[in-house]
């Protein structure tokens, strides 16, 4: 009997749920479709299953949205969760090529994002087809040393990197080191507001910064809500003139990267390049205030970039990628990956932060 692709709905669910637990058998815990049709976390999705009989062989998620390239409005999607039983039964091993056919099939336009860095299957498979694939960098801002170097885990894989760790802790000597590298001086105060919702200043911030990028996903008021809903208080919204910015204060707790930090992160904003570095100095200077210990932020645009690094962030290693179909590409007008504006909000949003 064949796989055929068709759309998630209820009377799939238990046959998902066996899906998630044939993987977590076979060794890839880290993976789990979700055991709904309607999750609910994103707006605008469209999930997919692939099934053979009654059982559920993989999946995956379109998030539809609109982008602005060169002075139009076009529809894209996120390729997003593709799962695919071949990853614990080689029964199965094409069935991630035949995934991706059937979303370009259903949306050419479409891209990946995150993906857990170059060596994962999904982007070396993107690549294989002719997609465009690049790092999203990340940037970090050190804001508490002593925490920061007691519980940062990329420093602290070994019995030895522990013990320096520690060393550099409480002898003050990493909180120097960190200092003079610029990675714990605070920035200017910073005049912004914190308005409980955004609404008519963001659609005119969209009007005059949607041509200024080569690649834009919509952020007019109303889809700023949908993505991070004023009911929702985890998101801390930053407003200054031209500009504005989502941010996080998260405490982490036994946190794979993180630890028990308190990590903030900007998560997503908008600007004419102009106008970033005063965007990105408010939501630095919000974070620094509240007393986080971290602050980190992923962002393709140049000038975000420089926005980031003139506060104070300096550049981390990115497992964070992106992936252009040839079709979202050519969009562009064959712009350099550089002058699209792309950060977690065009991807799975801000989970795990």
């Amino acid at each position: 009997m064949g796989v055929e692709i068709v759309r998630y709905t209820e009377e799939w669910t238990a046959a998902v749920r066996e899906f998630n637990l044939r993987l977590r058998a076979g060794g890839a815990a880290e993976f789990a479709f979700p055991e709904s049709s309607a999750p609910g976390w994103m707006p605008r999705m469209e999930l997919f299953v692939a099934v053979e009989g009654e059982a559920v062989r993989g999946g995956y998620i379109l998030r539809r949205q609109q982008f602005w390239f060169a002075g139009e409005v076009r529809e894209a999607a996120h390729y997003r969760l593709p799962m695919s039983e071949g990853v614990v039964n080689r029964a199965y091993a094409a069935l991630g090529l035949r995934l991706v056919r059937d979303a370009v099939k259903r949306e050419p336009r479409l891209y990946s994002l995150g993906m857990g860095g170059r060596e994962r299957p999904l982007p070396r498979m993107l690549e294989r087809l002719g997609w465009q694939v690049c790092d999203v960098p990340f940037y970090f801002k050190v804001a508490h040393p002593y925490r920061f170097l007691r519980q940062i885990r990329v420093l602290r894989t070994s019995f030895a990197r522990r013990l320096l760790s520690d060393l550099a802790a409480f002898s003050g000597a990493g909180w120097l080191g960190l200092r003079m590298a610029g990675l714990t001086r605070r920035v200017p105060e910073s005049k912004y507001e914190a308005p409980a919702a955004f609404g008519a200043p963001e659609d005119g911030v969209w009007e005059h910064s949607r041509d200024t990028y080569a690649m834009l996903a919509g952020r007019d008021a109303a889809t700023i809500e949908e993505l991070y809903p004023a009911c929702d208080e985890r998101f801390l919204r930053v407003r200054v003139g031209g500009g504005w910015a989502v941010a996080l204060d998260t405490a982490m707790h036994g946190h794979k990267q993180f630890g028990d930090l308190r990590v903030g992160t900007i998560v997503d904003g908008l600007a004419p390049p102009h106008g970033v570095a005063s965007v990105i100095r408010a939501a630095t200077h919000m974070l620094e205030r509240r007393g986080v210990d971290l602050i980190v932020s992923n962002q393709l645009h140049a000038a975000w970039g420089d926005a980031l690094r003139a506060a104070g962030f300096r550049q981390g290693a990115s497992n964070f990628l992106l992936a252009v179909s040839p079709a979202l590409a050519a969009s562009t007008g064959g712009a350099d990956a550089g002058e699209f504006h792309v950060n977690r909000g065009d991807g799975a949003g801000p989970i795990h932060l």
